[in-house]
C-alpha cells in the first residue's frame, strides 16, 4: 500500500502498530516512491542487533555507528 510521507508523519504510531502486525507500506513524496516501512525480524538478543547493524553497515555509503556504544545505551 502506498502512503504519503505527510500522512505517515501525522499518524506514525498507527503505522508502526500496523507494521508490527505484518503490514508493509511504500512511502511516497509527491507521488514518488522513496522508502518502504516493513516489519523486521525481532532480534533475540543484543547480539542479534549487532549482527543486523553490521549487515546494514556493510552497504556502501551506509552511515557509521558505534555498535558498542549503542549496546551500552540499551538500544535494541
Amino acid at each position: 500500500m502506498q502512503v504519503q510521507l505527510t500522512k505517515i508523519k501525522n499518524k506514525m504510531s498507527e503505522y508502526v502498530r500496523a507494521v508490527q502486525n505484518g503490514s508493509t507500506f511504500e512511502i511516497t513524496v509527491r507521488g514518488v516512491p522513496v522508502a518502504m516501512l516493513t516489519p523486521i525480524a525481532k532480534p533475540t538478543s543484543k547480539k542479534g542487533f549487532q549482527v543486523r547493524v553490521l549487515g546494514l553497515m556493510a552497504t556502501p555509503g551506509a552511515p557509521r555507528l558505534d555498535i558498542t556504544a549503542a549496546l551500552k545505551e540499551g538500544r535494541k
